[in-house]
């Protein structure tokens, strides 16, 4: 197996005069790592991905797979293999001819040939659907198909382009079980490309959060949920994102940090900080309480039971603040309640939306 380097990496089209799809991005993918490679759709992650197995040119920049520089070089001189959100199979082959179609092209010796099919379609489990072809199966069999055909060519780096959206949520997370099984059978470097968050956080080892064609964290899971780089970060990682709420800060007479959040104010762990500054705190950091004069309220929006908890919105003066509650509180639109934020887990962010701490 190998790393994936990329130094300084762009991609922009001609057609459309649109901006750079990738801007200055560098990334190290190690050696044996499952990367989950997460953002919003048009982030650049598909482009990203097709960089990395040749199917794009790169406008600047440099890939290195290994030791080796292929910037330059043919898809088929890579030695990494890339599994389509949308299968691709052939539809007038077998599942046996579509899985052995790569080796067959690169010809490998027959025998070889039969003994890596059945060997992958057994751990696959799909041993028994070798003679049918794509349309006589279900979603989650073709998606088995399509891996099949990645992992037959034992390559060097495994590039996943959402490869499990299209799935039903019962099918998606078993399909999630067998990825991760197969890295770790593998050992192999797999680059992940999602834009579900709840995906990247269960399966990469490390996260790289992609917005704009720009790199904006590159973490453990837990290191981008408790100590995201930015305010997109902060809100695009969770479900739902962290609450941010806008500002001013202003300093105390005892020396302590206050942010003024329209109506309310919020003590903060940051000395004599003026100007704009926001606030975030996951939902699960915020206590709800009975309504209290002295310490204010806010009004209840809604309320989302999901089953063991509860995610409720308040109106905090003109900005949405959650929370999310154990069980199913009774609680109705237009209720006010008392909030209690954590303090030890407040984060701070500038007016550009940086992280500040």
């Amino acid at each position: 197996m190998a790393s994936v380097t990329l130094r300084r990496l762009s991609k922009t089209y001609a057609e459309g005069g649109a901006g750079p799809v990738l801007r200055d991005l560098s990334l190290d993918v190690r050696d044996g790592e499952f990367l989950a490679l997460l953002g919003p759709s048009g982030s650049g992650k598909t482009t990203l991905l097709k960089c990395i197995a040749g199917l794009e040119e790169p406008s600047a920049g440099e890939i290195l797979i290994g030791e080796r520089n292929v910037t330059q070089l043919a898809p088929a001189a890579r030695d990494v293999a890339l599994v389509f959100q949308h299968y691709a199979l052939y539809p007038h082959l077998t599942v046996r001819a579509n899985i052995a179609f790569g080796l067959e092209v690169r010809r490998v010796p027959a025998a070889e040939v039969t003994r890596r099919v059945q060997e992958t379609a057994t751990r696959l489990g799909i041993a028994t659907l070798l003679d049918r072809r794509p349309g006589e199966l279900s979603g989650g069999e073709r998606q088995r198909v399509a891996l099949g055909r990645a992992v037959v060519r034992e390559p060097q780096v495994f590039l996943f382009d959402e490869p499990l959206s299209s799935l039903d949520p019962p099918l998606r997370s078993e399909l999630r079980g067998e990825v991760l099984a197969l890295h770790a059978t593998l050992g192999a470097t797999m680059i992940y490309v999602t834009q579900d968050q709840r995906e990247a956080m269960t399966m990469g080892q490390r996260i790289a959060v992609l917005h704009q064609g720009q790199l904006r964290q590159v973490g453990t899971p837990a290191e981008v949920y408790e100590r995201p780089a930015d305010v997109f970060v902060a809100r695009f990682v969770g479900n739902p994102g962290m609450n941010v709420l806008k500002g001013r800060g202003r300093g105390t007479e005892e020396g302590s940090g206050m942010v003024d959040l329209g109506g309310w104010s919020v003590a903060v762990a940051l000395e004599h900080y003026e100007g704009e500054i926001h606030v975030g705190v996951r939902p699960e950091h915020v206590t709800l309480g009975a309504a209290n004069p002295e310490t204010g309220s806010l009004e209840v929006r809604a309320v989302e039971p999901l089953g063991p908890e509860t995610l409720v919105y308040l109106d905090a003066r003109g900005q949405t603040l959650v929370a999310r509650v154990h069980g199913i509180p009774n609680l109705r639109r237009g209720d006010r309640v008392g909030v209690t934020l954590d303090r030890s887990r407040l984060h701070l962010f500038d007016a550009a939306g940086e992280r500040l701490g």
